[in-house]
């Protein structure tokens, strides 16, 4: 072990650990690290913190992480959990005490944790992972709650109609500020006609959604939109229809291995006749091994809310020997713990008078790893953007370039009606934006 983490041990009298390891441990007393890599405990609620940092108990903030126990949301979970543990990495005292409940894939335990939680009084805020049908139940069981739930789920249905909720926040971006502000850029750049194609899931259609329907209000064309289920014959089936509609450019809305296994097919087309390629990060925020397979992510622009990835990773490397499943992730969770160390440093989190945490909250602004962050009125995270390129670096590894920076970049109103764009961002209605996401959205 390093130099640094000795160091960190000796400090912290905390061991360091990964939090991407699944490991069984005694559930007692944990450090914030061994809370992390705690992922498949299936006790029941576990109290986190370490006796090296302890304060007044009636000082500390209590935060609450629900989130299921495996696969590719379990993942990204763990990416949120080490920002945050990430930002409370440094010398002083920690002011959070952190307690998570894992749950199964059929989101069994997410109301009662919830329940529990909110009747108890202790836990003052709520991370939830989980997904869209599961989130909305969770927002609607705190209507009433005096505890303040950040919803993970990017999708916009969340922030709509009845789902509106004033002691909901959202740090995630939601998927209309993951893709949207491409679109102009995109029709400046690289062409008036795009093709679309992606992940056929939830996500990626909503995704392509918004970057379509701002392609058209910038004054675009559409030459097709074929989605994929990621199998070699529908990638194939998605090249043809490329080369048969004669786009001036490719928006392609894909992640993790269908991202690498689409970019591997498209680079493999003769580059004569190989066109232009941009999408969300995710496109090219895989990992790459070997030298064959770098070139193909190389060059590529995407929309970002995240400067010097490579160095944040290497951050969390550092401390875990792990690599986090998200950055974007990470950075989330980054910025969830600066806001909770803002409200510790007001004095502000024990406030007997909820709306006016409610109300701090709301109005928080500060920098983040994501640029300038604040919450819109519908409590929808505000973060800026910029569309980069993956370069490769002597020696190996990649830097990042900045091809163009967006500003901050701002959700429509989903119908939640609290919000209103002048024209000279978005002057659109909500009714225009319902029938956006409704259409691909099951």
């Amino acid at each position: 072990m390093n130099q640094h983490n000795n160091s960190h041990n000796r400090r912290r009298n905390v061991k360091v650990e990964s939090p991407f390891l699944i490991s069984q441990i005694d559930p007692s007393v944990f450090s914030r690290r061994e809370f992390l890599i705690s992922g498949l405990l299936s006790s029941a609620m576990l109290v986190i913190g370490s006796a090296a940092w302890a304060k007044d108990p009636e000082e500390r903030v209590k935060v609450g992480f629900i989130y299921p126990d495996s696969g590719e949301m379990e993942q990204e979970a763990k990416s949120l959990m080490s920002g945050f543990d990430l930002f409370f990495d440094k010398d002083g005292p920690c002011p959070v005490d952190l307690f998570k409940k894992p749950f199964q894939s059929n989101s069994d335990g997410i109301e009662e944790t919830l329940q529990k939680w909110i009747n108890d009084g202790n836990v003052r805020f709520i991370v939830l992972f989980a997904d869209v049908e599961s989130s909305e139940k969770a927002i609607r069981t705190f209507a009433s709650a005096g505890t303040i739930l950040f919803v993970a789920n990017r999708s916009v249905k969340l922030v709509s109609g009845e789902v509106c909720n004033t002691n909901v926040f959202r740090v995630s971006a939601n998927n209309y500020v993951l893709s949207e502000p491409l679109a102009p850029w995109a029709i400046k750049n690289c062409g008036t006609k795009v093709f679309i194609t992606g992940d056929n899931d939830r996500d990626a259609n909503e995704k392509s959604d918004f970057f379509a329907f701002g392609f058209e209000r910038a004054g675009g064309a559409f030459a097709d939109r074929v989605m994929s289920d990621g199998s070699a014959e529908s990638l194939q089936s998605v090249l043809k229809s490329i080369a048969n509609s004669g786009p001036d450019f490719v928006f392609a809305c894909f992640k993790g291995h269908s991202a690498e296994n689409f970019l591997k097919a498209f680079s493999a087309q003769d580059p004569k006749s190989r066109k232009t390629v941009i999408g969300p990060e995710t496109l090219t925020s895989f990992d790459v091994e070997s030298g064959a397979n770098r070139e193909m992510i190389l060059n590529v622009p995407t929309l970002t809310n995240v400067l010097n990835p490579e160095s944040i990773k290497s951050k969390i490397v550092h401390l875990y020997g792990e690599m986090p499943s998200s950055i974007t992730r990470v950075s989330e969770g980054h910025d969830l713990g600066q806001i909770i160390d803002i409200l510790a440093k007001e004095q502000i989190l024990h406030t007997k008078d909820f709306e006016t945490l409610l109300k701090y909250v709301a109005d928080l602004k500060f920098n983040g790893l994501r640029g300038a962050f604040r919450f819109d009125k519908n409590h929808d995270a505000i973060v800026e953007s910029w569309v980069t390129t993956r370069e490769a670096r002597p020696g190996g590894g990649f830097s990042q370039k900045v091809l163009a920076t967006l500003g901050s970049s701002e959700s429509l109103d989903f119908g939640c009606g609290k919000v209103g764009y002048s024209g000279n961002h978005h002057d659109s209605t909500s009714s225009d934006a319902d029938g956006v996401w409704e259409e691909n959205g099951n």
